[in-house]
């Protein structure tokens, strides 16, 4: 039984104001995740590419994840630093542009500024860019593994898993 009698029902969000809300709601997330690229300052890049990272799949394999770098690249690509987002995660400058084109469709519909909106999601229904880069990331995730495995097989021995393995064995 309802607290709620039906007189004193709250009435239930439209579909337009909860799109609104989700709208708003991207739209200062995305804002934080932008203005934090500029300010945030993540660890120095070491002489032999080795950085700070809490990647959990990197500390235990030494291996790098697909996602691995992000951070490291949004913060170099807020400071206009193209080479450098490309160098830290091939995938980061063209999920950084999607970022704000998100950004953007938020920011428009919220004005109310259909065409624009109306654009952008044709354009995101045509590439589908959810598919795209779970399927990007899958590629280049395993193709990195495989190319550091080939370049610097000793990355594997060194990793914490690795030593962990060889402990059990012994």
């Amino acid at each position: 039984m309802s607290i709620w009698t039906a007189d004193e029902a709250p009435a239930p969000l439209d579909q337009r104001a909860r799109d609104r809300r989700f709208a708003a709601l991207l739209l200062v997330g995305l804002t934080a995740v932008f203005i934090s690229s500029v300010l945030f300052n993540p660890s120095e890049v070491q002489m032999d590419g080795q950085y700070f990272t809490v990647c959990v799949f990197k500390r235990l394999t030494g291996m790098p994840c697909p996602g691995c770098g992000l951070t490291h690249s949004f913060c170099a690509l807020g400071r206009g630093d193209l080479k450098a987002g490309f160098a830290f995660n091939l995938l980061g400058p063209p999920l950084f542009v999607c970022a704000a084109l998100l950004w953007l469709r938020s920011a428009f519909f919220i004005f109310g500024w259909g065409g624009p909106v109306g654009v952008l999601d044709r354009l995101a229904a045509w590439l589908k860019p959810v598919k795209l880069f779970l399927l990007a990331f899958l590629v280049f995730g395993v193709a990195r593994i495989f190319y550091l495995l080939i370049d610097s097989p000793s990355l594997l021995t060194q990793s914490t898993l690795f030593k962990l393995m060889a402990g059990f064995l012994k």
